[in-house]
């Protein structure tokens, strides 16, 4: 393997795009980011991905790379992911430089990388693969070499974000990381104010016996969040979580022997996931589990609004956010849309916005037409008693229980389709039936009268899966063969539908919508990306 000197063309762009087919153990990314950080002429930022059927553990990757730099190979060591097929999006140098890891067969994925590239690197194949005819034409159809990537024009890179839930926030900052002057409203005094302002979020991936595009896209996204509060940390912003584990109970025998079957099946790594017991997951957990089921080491729970506030910090002068502010109408203008509040009044004016703010989209004209539900989840508060009998890790099943915070421990949730907000009684009691159907020494040591909670409203899109991309308009004519291909507002972007699981889904959405908007490659299947676009709606006719 040689080392890959700085590709000529780079100097002086606000972005290049490098694709390497065979991974070769890391060499020639390295060489790459150190010429980058080395050239004054380096382009803004660096998008590289590498594809590979079998990368190197982690343990092999340091003993690789440490002879070209310690340091570097440190930080790319750390945020290397295990065995996991699928699109890894790593970022360093404060977001800088990307390095998107695809792990799967060169001939198979590289159809389904979406974006534009300026070099390619071809030496970590084999001569027989090097000479393919249909990889080259793979390679042909991903970029022009003689046409640079695109990108967004710096003069053009002011936006609006309406809604200050993790989606919007999210999103913020991925449009801040890349120099973006970025507005954020929302309607409440401050951020992570509805449903991101729970006390506690549950992240854990999605199995299925089959690769159904919501596993293959919620285990990528799940891994996603967990580099992302690392990278947190370590740029001083901690968010308050915790990687105790969970524990996802079989729902019955056949679903048991079904979870047993994915884990060696699809041979996923024991650091991703493993099948446990009953007695071992009761050890795990401190009280006793009512069967088996799947234990997720990486997993845990983390506060809302901690991730909130970290991602703003994180985003820093290029945010500002504008609290206590509704947005009623958005209308065309010179510059692109005016944002009006619901006497008229004008609040801000520029050429790119993204609707963020859950079910609010269907109050504008532009967005009343996607078919967002809203599902009312209501959560428990389970004091902590001097009994020492609640979980050390989260375990769910048709529910969930987080360990305590602060005082409490989360249980959770309901799912019914309504705007009520009130506290009931009735759901505290549906909930502690889940309770007891997890942890049946639990059952009898809560009242629902005496319990406190918090409702949120959860916005759901019919197939369960994000709606992120550009607007789609409400109707066209004629109507094209692909819903990719639908008429767009321009300008105008969505991002929502994450259900209950918006803390997993929304880092890497955000980062697939900056990818879009700026032109880049995108950090997930094309595939993927087609299946939350929001236009499937609308050229299925589903309203």
């Amino acid at each position: 393997m040689t080392n890959a000197p700085p590709p000529p063309r780079w100097a002086g762009r606000d972005s290049f795009a490098i694709l390497e087919a065979g991974c070769g153990g890391g060499a020639n990314f390295l060489a790459t980011w150190r010429a980058w950080r080395d050239d004054p002429e380096r382009p803004r930022r660096l998008h590289y991905f590498c594809v590979d059927a079998a990368p190197p553990r982690r343990d092999e990757l340091a003993r690789l790379t440490q002879a070209q730099s310690v340091a570097l190979s440190a930080q790319l060591c750390a945020a290397w992911p295990g065995s996991v097929t699928g699109f890894h999006r790593l970022h360093f140098d404060g977001g800088r430089v990307s390095l998107t890891l695809v792990i799967g067969d060169i001939r198979t994925v590289v159809p389904r990388i979406e974006g534009r590239f300026d070099a390619f690197i071809l030496d970590g194949l084999s001569p027989a693969e090097q000479s393919s005819v249909a990889l080259r034409e793979d390679l042909d159809w991903l970029a022009d070499p003689a046409e640079p990537a695109h990108s967004t024009p710096t003069a053009g890179r002011r936006a609006a974000i309406i809604g200050a839930g993790i989606a919007g926030v999210s999103c913020a900052e991925r449009l801040a990381e890349r120099g973006w002057e970025v507005t954020l409203f929302d309607r409440r005094d401050g951020p992570a104010a509805e449903t991101s302002g729970n006390r506690q979020a549950v992240m854990l991936p999605v199995l299925s016996v089959d690769a159904t595009r919501l596993s293959r896209l919620n285990r990528v996204a799940y891994l996603y969040v967990l580099r992302q509060l690392a990278t947190l940390a370590q740029a001083g912003h901690p968010v308050t979580w915790d990687n105790c584990g969970v524990f996802q109970i079989a729902r019955h025998a056949d679903h048991a022997k079904k979870q047993q079957a994915i884990v060696a099946n699809q041979q996923l790594p024991a650091e991703f996931v493993q099948y446990l017991d009953a007695d071992a997951a009761s050890r795990l957990a401190g009280t006793p589990v009512s069967d088996g089921g799947w234990w997720f080491p990486q997993a845990g729970w983390l506060s809302p609004q901690s991730l909130c506030q970290a991602l703003l910090a994180a985003a820093a002068a290029n945010v500002s956010f504008r609290p206590a502010t509704e947005i009623a109408a958005l209308a065309p203008s010179a510059q692109g849309w005016q944002l009006q509040d619901s006497t008229g009044k004008a609040q801000w004016d520029g050429p790119t916005v993204i609707l963020a703010h859950a079910h609010g989209l269907r109050t504008l004209e532009q967005s009343a037409h996607l078919p967002l539900r809203c599902f009312r989840g209501q959560t428990s508060h389970l004091p902590v008693s001097d009994r020492g009998d609640l979980p050390r890790c989260v375990v769910c099943r048709e529910g969930y229980i987080a360990p305590p915070h602060e005082g409490y421990a989360s249980l959770g949730a309901t799912f019914q389709r309504s705007h009520d907000t009130a506290i009931h009684v009735a759901d505290h009691q549906s909930n502690l039936a889940r309770l007891a159907a997890m942890l049946p020494e639990l059952a009898d040591h809560f009242t629902a009268a005496q319990l406190a909670g918090r409702v949120g409203l959860r916005p759901v899109s019919p197939d369960k899966l994000p709606m992120v991309g550009a607007l789609p308009l409400a109707s066209c004519a004629p109507r094209p063969a692909a819903h990719v291909e639908w008429p767009r507002w321009p300008g105008l972007h969505v991002a929502s539908g994450y259900g209950a699981r918006g803390f997993v889904w929304a880092p890497l959405m955000a980062e697939l919508l900056a990818s879009q908007i700026n032109g880049e490659p995108l950090p997930i299947e094309a595939e993927l990306a087609a299946a939350v676009d929001p236009a499937r709606f609308t050229w299925k006719g589903t309203l």
